[in-house]
């Protein structure tokens, strides 16, 4: 589990990890919080591991979470602190991987804590088209057998450990966002899974530590990082990449003009300029200088 500023949310999770029906040795590498993160899991938990440090990123801090937890797991399972488990979600995740040797990686189904409203049941990686839509369909939802799908759920996604050790871990030089599609993509290339498992439940408030679409951080490191991503498997230039994705960037603008939040709409067009233009210039890895995370108010439905 990766933590930062996590003290509103962090008993909550690591509650259910404990009520799980499999057992499990849980790692938390802490992003730097300047909060209680860390005190309140070492005064609550004081068997938990805990490394606190330098910001890694999301990549980063799960494959830090990986050598603390060592080689005698069988799988590692990455979960974001403001997510909860249903007791049988780690025990379903298992039997998925157990029944079906060809799933490198199988994710949950997740729903809003307190709407109960579908927020991942599958995802589409499809390079060609640039769709990258999550599936929220409750009518899968409500399927019996795992169903392969196109990326994992990054909040919550059971790897197994013998298709990390094939295709490496991942990409920290991500640091934020599209780093889980990044490693889907070379699961796929290897000739490994995804799957999406309907019957295992977690319950996850959104974008916690970044603020979601419209806030600086997430617009800067969605745009850069999906421009990378589609020249790394797309094989094409920088330009010809930027070009390529153009569209999808404008859509995602105008998605949030429809939603009457200007506010929203000029740090996206802002932040997602310094990410493209950031790709430009070759830079990878964590941007200093971005403006502190804020926490916008939710875009009207």
């Amino acid at each position: 589990m990766v933590t930062y500023n996590s003290e509103s949310v962090i008993l909550s999770c690591l509650e259910s990890i404990e009520a799980s029906t499999v057992p499990s040795r849980i790692v938390v590498v802490d992003n730097g919080s300047s909060d209680a993160t860390v005190e309140i899991i070492t005064r609550r938990y004081p068997n938990i591991e805990v490394y606190a440090g330098v910001n890694l990123g999301f990549a980063g801090g799960c494959n830090r979470g990986i050598r603390l937890a060592g080689d005698d797991f069988a799988a590692y399972f990455f979960l974001n602190p403001d997510a909860r488990v249903s007791p049988t979600c780690l025990d379903r995740l298992k039997k998925s991987l157990d029944e079906d040797a060809t799933f490198a990686v199988v994710s949950p189904t997740i729903l809003h804590p307190k709407s109960g409203l579908v927020q991942y049941a599958g995802a589409l990686l499809d390079f060609e088209t640039m769709n990258f839509e999550v599936l929220t369909s409750p009518e899968i939802v409500r399927e019996d057998t795992t169903r392969e799908t196109g990326r994992p759920a990054g909040a919550a996604m059971l790897v197994r450990k013998t298709s990390l050790e094939a295709v490496g871990p991942m990409d920290d030089s991500y640091f934020l966002y599209w780093e889980e599609c990044e490693w889907a993509a070379r699961f796929h290339s290897f000739g490994w899974r995804i799957g999406y498992v309907p019957s295992a439940k977690v319950f996850h408030s959104l974008s916690h530590s970044t603020g979601g679409t419209g806030s600086k951080i997430y617009e800067y490191y969605y745009t850069r990082n999906v421009l990378r991503l589609v020249s790394e498997f797309k094989h094409m230039s920088r330009l010809e990449s930027v070009l390529y994705v153009l569209p999808f960037i404008m859509r995602r603008f105008r998605m949030i003009s429809s939603r009457r939040h200007m506010k929203r709409l000029i740090d996206a067009v802002r932040f997602d300029a310094l990410g493209v233009l950031d790709f430009l210039r070759g830079r990878a890895g964590h941007r200093v200088g971005l403006p502190p995370i804020s926490i916008p108010s939710p875009l009207p439905e």
